[in-house]
């Protein structure tokens, strides 16, 4: 027994002194947090939980903008829309929310959605067929609104709460809309048997481009994420992201071609949400979905939109993913084990990472009360139980870590908590041996391959007194 724990001592030293493997520092991956506690009316709860995501490592936080809730339920004799000093509105919450968020080191991402009344477009019809806020937002008076959204967080507006100690924080990132592939977001998706939401949507996302660029010329404007699944019918009430997206960017056909596209699509950056049914690697079963392996679907559309002058301005588009999620059980009967929860968000974010996806955004930090609408109705997804009480996912987003076997090869992938060095670390039977040294740059994320036995094994990174959880490396064959 002595013999072979002192052999398998000297295999982790000489694994421990290999070369990184990795000549360029890997892409850079930010991870955002969404959170229902952000956007509500208790500054000291949301306060604490901003806290809470720094503390998680979070680069990022949505924050959702209700448009209908901070415009007048009906416009003022007088009242100016573009103007984001103009006393009809109520910025009150979002101004906290943007200053908590800005104070903890977090860069807000707001997101705009739910038209008041007023801007909506004309024959609406029942609540119960299209859902407040959805029907034909009106693409001019978006413009209005997204230039005095832009505007009051450009850095130059002085802060009302604050008269006299500078201005409002600047904010970077805008997404305008999200999930407009479902009718309970945008309305009416067809005409008959026609798609119309894609061109609707892209007269929304066109004013809003130039409103918000117009008031702050360094602002990103994101694309509203889709919802991952859609009918695949004519008439159906979710489009197919796929199909959406096609239709948005002037493209046809499976080998997509270039249609006529007078009013080309404006963004800065691409996004999707891709949620899963399964496990993070398992891909949508219609070719038409995208959940998380499948995110290559849009971004070869987006290219090829890129490429025929159907994506502006010119350039690369960037990637997101602004919403993914699973519950966990406990404390949904019905959701995922706690450490395969932790495992799936881990390996969620390497799924995307190597798809080229720039940044993350994870639906909820702490879990939703079911209270009487039931599991099914609310998030529990958090990092954290509602009491408080962190899960393992917390470790997992703070420190996520990927071991994969193939090609004779084992793959290391992760992103650390700072930069500098970690070491991997082998689980044998008499505690954690080293395994591999590793350098993680300026971006934190780290990437490696090496040569390892045979066998199936654990193994963990560790950066100072933190290490991330726990991987299984399946059995298969090692290097040479």
């Amino acid at each position: 027994m002595k013999r072979a724990a002192l052999a398998l001592t000297l295999v982790a030293l000489a694994l421990a002194v290999q070369a990184p493997g990795a000549a360029a520092a890997p892409r850079g991956l930010e991870l955002g947090l969404a959170d229902a506690t952000f956007n509500g009316s208790d500054g000291a709860l949301r306060d604490e939980w901003m806290a809470r995501a720094r503390g998680a490592r979070a680069d990022l936080v949505l924050l959702t903008v209700a448009w209908s809730s901070i415009a007048p339920k009906a416009p003022p004799a007088g009242f100016e829309a573009t103007d984001s000093a103009d006393p009809a509105y109520d910025w009150e919450t979002l101004d906290g929310a943007v200053r908590a968020a800005v104070a903890q080191g977090l860069e807000p991402v707001l997101s705009v959605n739910f038209a008041p009344r007023w801007a909506e477009g004309p024959n609406r019809p029942s609540p119960a067929v299209a859902p407040a806020g959805t029907w034909l937002p009106q693409p001019a008076e978006l413009g209005r609104f997204a230039q005095a959204l832009a505007a009051r967080y450009s850095g130059g507006f002085a802060d009302p709460a604050n008269p006299g100690a500078g201005p409002l924080p600047s904010v970077r990132y805008f997404q305008v809309w999200a999930e407009q592939n479902l009718s309970v977001h945008l309305n009416p998706l067809w005409e008959g048997d026609k798609l119309v939401a894609p061109l609707h949507y892209r007269a929304m996302l066109n004013a809003a481009y130039l409103a918000i660029h117009a008031a702050n010329p360094g602002a990103r404007v994101i694309v509203g994420g889709l919802a991952p699944y859609g009918d695949a019918a004519v008439g159906g009430s979710r489009i197919p992201p796929v199909w959406f997206w096609r239709s948005l960017l002037c493209l046809r056909g499976s080998e997509p071609r270039p249609v006529d596209c007078p009013e080309p699509a404006h963004f800065d950056i691409a996004a999707h949400n891709p949620i899963n049914v399964w496990a993070p690697s398992r891909g949508a079963v219609n070719p038409l979905d995208v959940s998380t392996p499948d995110v290559g679907r849009l971004t070869s559309i987006v290219r090829r939109a890129v490429a025929t002058g159907r994506a502006l301005p010119a350039g690369p588009k960037p990637f997101w993913a602004t919403e993914i999620w699973w519950d966990s059980n406990p404390p949904d009967p019905e959701g995922v084990p706690l450490r395969r929860h932790a495992r799936f968000l881990s390996e969620s974010l390497f799924e995307l990472w190597r798809q080229g996806v720039g940044a993350v955004i994870w639906w909820f930090l702490r879990d939703q009360s079911p209270g009487s609408a039931g599991f099914g109705a609310t998030q529990q997804s958090g990092l954290f139980f509602r009491e408080g009480r962190a899960k393992p996912a917390h470790r997992a987003f703070g420190f996520p870590f990927v071991a994969r076997r193939g090609r004779g090869k084992v793959l290391l992938w992760g992103k650390a908590p700072s930069s500098g060095r970690l070491v991997v670390e082998r689980r044998t039977r008499h505690g954690w041996a080293p395994l591999t040294r590793v350098l993680a740059g300026s971006r934190r994320v780290f990437l490696v391959r090496i040569d390892a036995p045979e066998g199936a094994f654990r193994v963990r990174a560790r950066q100072g007194r933190l290490a991330s959880l726990p991987a299984r490396v399946a059995a298969g064959k090692g290097g040479p």
